[in-house]
């Protein structure tokens, strides 16, 4: 890809006949037919393999493009496949080689995270099989909304097709396709496309801010522009999993294997309608908690980048550790500081503006006027302490960000935005919550009814400047 260029993806929900879901769900089914296919095929060379070691065998099994050179000759026994593109096909058989290669790579410890057992066959009622068009205007062609997506010959060699409507075609304007993927949904088809389009030029430095990501808030930041800004973490994350851990307690009273259904050479278990219904309730409340939280993150980038030419934001993610699983589930599942980083890095790139990590360490218990380190730490519980040397009183989370500004001066030529070499002065402080409509701001200051006086290290409340001791713990 030119360097000039950045790719992206884009979801558009598709408008379908019920004969054109019907034709799709065959062409999904094939695929996944022909993916099971070829892991029996992997299964049987895998035991040849270890039995002759012929080298041949191995680049079969082994190589990337090993199994979908089978595809003809499968082709020869099962002429159902050609009602399918070939590149669906094509894709399907990758997939299976990928799986395989994963496989091997996590065997020989060449792969990070946890071993990878041999793959299984797929269930097309489980998940339904995409279909891949992976090189631009083959196989698929847009004129204006509507898509048209062509299917294989068959025996009677005529092209089929299937013509779709897209819901909206903003997201490709001006930006070249260069592939389609079709999925399905609970039960609503998308067309997902990889499109390219022109980078913005890099913008000139003119207003950073740097961001302290914790998990009382998400983020707490403070600009060149002397400003300090909270952004709160999002409250319906904890109750959207609480509602999905009770949906699938009930779905698991249910029974699993309610029907055995027999077929010409196996046999299946069917579950009852009741297992089904919670199963299919408990996927669209992960779907939502899912898109919600993208759209959050995205509100939260968007908002940041539109205001400040670059954004720095401390490297801590969560690590695993907690006192109990429900705080591990907190500071893990339900933390987004972690994909919050990403979708920063995504739309600094987007934007033409800048994205930077730098090293938190020790920056919290760091004072950023006198440079005096609390050898003891700060208890999480401590939001606003006093310095023992200089008996300044500090914000827990703004005194972190003061620190990352010092780093960031390090890094990046912006001196000319901090004047001298002290501390940013605080002038305005706001609350941000993200909302469906945008970016809430609220003023935090002399007018806010959250204050709260700080606190010294062994927990006493110390006399304080009421204009540096706002505390935005609760938003």
């Amino acid at each position: 890809m030119p360097k000039n260029r950045v790719t992206s993806v884009v979801k558009i929900r598709l408008e379908l006949s019920n004969e054109g879901e019907e034709t799709l769900d065959g062409q999904s089914r094939v695929c996944n037919w022909l993916y099971n296919q070829l892991l029996d095929k992997a299964s049987q060379l895998r035991e040849q393999f270890r039995q002759t070691q012929d080298s041949e065998i191995g680049k079969t099994l082994y190589t990337e493009r090993g199994l979908r050179n089978l595809i003809p000759e499968i082709k020869k026994e099962k002429p159902f496949l050609k009602v399918v593109h070939s590149s669906p096909l094509k894709n399907a058989a990758l997939r299976a080689s990928a799986s395989v290669q994963a496989y091997q790579k996590s065997r020989k410890g060449k792969r990070k995270g946890k071993k990878t057992g041999w793959p299984r066959f797929r269930s097309w009622g489980r998940g339904w099989f995409s279909l891949l068009y992976d090189e631009p205007g083959k196989g698929f062609r847009i004129n204006g909304r509507q898509l048209t997506i062509s299917l294989g010959m068959g025996k009677d060699r005529d092209q089929r097709r299937v013509y779709a409507t897209l819901e909206s075609t903003k997201g490709l304007k001006d930006k070249e396709v260069r592939n389609l993927r079709i999925v399905k949904q609970l039960g609503i088809f998308y067309a997902i496309f990889t499109v390219q389009h022109p980078l913005q030029e890099t913008k000139q430095v003119d207003k950073a801010i740097v961001l302290d990501p914790n998990h009382k808030n998400l983020v707490y930041g403070v600009g060149t522009d002397n400003q300090a800004i909270e952004v709160a973490a999002p409250s319906w994350i904890k109750k959207q999993d609480k509602r999905i851990d009770e949906l699938i307690s009930l779905r698991d009273r249910c029974e699993r294997k309610s029907q055995k259904v027999t077929t010409d050479n196996s046999f299946f278990w069917q579950p009852s309608r009741r297992w089904k219904k919670f199963n299919h309730i408990i996927e669209r409340a992960r779907r939502k908690r899912r898109e919600q939280t993208k759209t959050f993150l995205f509100t939260i980038a968007h908002a940041l980048f539109k205001q400040y030419d670059l954004v720095s934001i401390g490297d801590y993610t969560p690590d695993g550790s907690g006192n109990s699983s429900t705080m591990r589930r907190a500071m893990n599942n339900q933390s987004l500081i972690g994909r919050f980083k990403e979708v920063l890095s995504w739309v600094s790139i987007k934007s033409g503006k800048h994205y930077h990590e730098f090293c938190e360490r020790g920056t919290t218990r760091t004072c950023c006027r006198c440079d005096h380190v609390l050898l003891t730490g700060l208890d999480p519980s401590i939001r606003a302490w006093q310095c023992p040397v200089c008996n300044t009183e500090h914000i827990r989370d703004e005194n972190a960000c003061q620190n990352g500004i010092k780093k960031l001066l390090r890094d990046f030529d912006i001196r000319k935005l901090v004047p001298g070499s002290g501390p940013v002065f605080i002038k305005k402080r706001w609350a941000w919550c993200a909302l469906p409509s945008g970016v809430n701001t609220t003023p935090r200051g002399l007018c806010s009814n959250s204050v709260a006086a700080p606190r010294n290290l062994n927990g006493s409340a110390v006399a304080s400047d009421q204009n540096m001791i706002v505390n935005f713990a609760q938003l």
